[in-house]
């Protein structure tokens, strides 16, 4: 005969894998939405190739702003920064050409990290998809919903600021 304590013992043992696997579950599936949304690119831009001759990337997804520089043949330097830690990102642009110069809260505020020779369309769509990348997370919207291309349009649409402003 078993005594109620081993009863409960039993039944206990017998929830405890079923919520192990319901954690599991839920935690695969968070993954799984933040690796299909660590993919969704927003924008890439590439310096120019005769004024570089190993051209850099710039690419912005989701959750990170990529920078790819190109040392050699084959040979890069990949700087990956979390959108959150970006404290502006800041255009310099002449008639065909722009530069861009982003201050995070790890690189040295008096020499932030500069990509030069873009495209100045380029160099300006950067600028200002990421302030409206820096506006939308100080509003805490949730950008989650919005397909790539929409949060591209909209984020660029944000970060234009004044009308006034166009250059």
């Amino acid at each position: 005969m078993i005594t109620r304590q081993q009863y409960m013992q039993l039944g206990r043992a017998a929830v405890l894998p079923e919520k192990r696997a319901a954690k599991k579950s839920r935690a695969e599936h968070k993954l799984d939405e933040a690796v299909g949304q660590s993919h969704e690119t927003i924008m890439t831009a590439t310096t120019v190739f005769p004024l570089t001759l190993f051209t850099d990337t710039v690419t912005i997804d989701r959750n990170r702003f990529n920078i790819t520089h190109r040392i050699f043949f084959w040979v890069a330097e990949v700087i990956s920064i979390k959108i959150e830690d970006i404290l502006n990102v800041t255009a310099h642009v002449g008639p065909f050409f722009g530069s861009i110069q982003i201050h995070t809260r790890f690189f040295d505020p008096h020499k932030p990290y500069e990509v030069n020779f873009l495209w100045r369309k380029d160099a300006l769509k950067i600028d200002r998809i990421m302030q409206g990348y820096s506006m939308a997370i100080d509003e805490n919207i949730d950008l989650s919903a919005l397909d790539s291309k929409e949060l591209a349009k909209r984020l660029d649409e944000l970060g234009q600021g004044a009308p006034s402003a166009k250059l």
